[in-house]
């Protein structure tokens, strides 16, 4: 009968779980599965930061396309300065003579291209770039001798322009930067006197 009563008890304690085994099984999973979530958070903002790149990369990359073709395009310096340059077109049936500002503001952090039109009408007002943390124009003559902006002669001599700028997104707790450090654009319509 003894014998009996102790399979009895140690099928019982053989078929469950005590609550030792309970606690350790719970504390296992739980470092496991804090693990896969820090893993997969980690993953998740180098994706995002990926993400800002690609984009800070393919903002940049649109605005020195455009700002090439109009440099490229213009026939006068009417302003430069180390936030500001107003070119002015040729007048033709393509042109017509319209004038492009482009301008850094240093409090809103951003960059954008201002057209208006020969008779002083404004055609576009676009926003180029968001969060420009730094931007400097450099200004150089024909022979590449770079200008300072506060040259008076500086509109007379501006033969190319180049832009350095440094754009910055945050994610999450980190920030993502990207530097525009551009080539050197030659305005090929503009006569220059030195």
């Amino acid at each position: 009968m003894m014998t009996s009563g102790m399979n009895r008890h140690q099928a019982r304690a053989s078929s469950g779980f005590t609550i030792t085994e309970l606690i350790v099984a719970t504390t296992i999973s739980g470092i496991v599965l804090a693990s896969m979530v820090g893993t997969f958070l980690t993953f998740a903002v180098g994706a995002r930061s990926v993400g800002a790149y690609t984009d800070m990369s393919k903002d940049s990359r649109i605005v020195l396309e455009n700002f090439a073709r109009d440099m490229r395009a213009a026939e006068d310096v009417l302003q430069a300065s180390s936030s500001t340059l107003e070119v002015v077109f040729p007048d033709t049936s393509f042109y017509g003579g319209s004038r492009v500002t482009y301008d850094y503001d240093k409090d809103a952090k951003v960059f954008f291209r201002i057209e208006v039109d020969s008779s002083g009408s404004e055609v576009s007002n676009e926003l180029l770039l968001e969060g420009v943390e730094q931007f400097t124009f450099s200004y150089y003559d024909p022979l590449g001798d770079k200008l300072s902006a506060s040259t008076e002669s500086i509109l007379l001599s501006v033969k190319s322009v180049q832009i350095d700028a440094e754009m910055q997104r945050n994610i999450s707790r980190s920030e993502a930067t990207d530097y525009i450090i551009s080539a050197r654009f030659m305005m090929r319509n503009r006569p220059v006197t030195e």
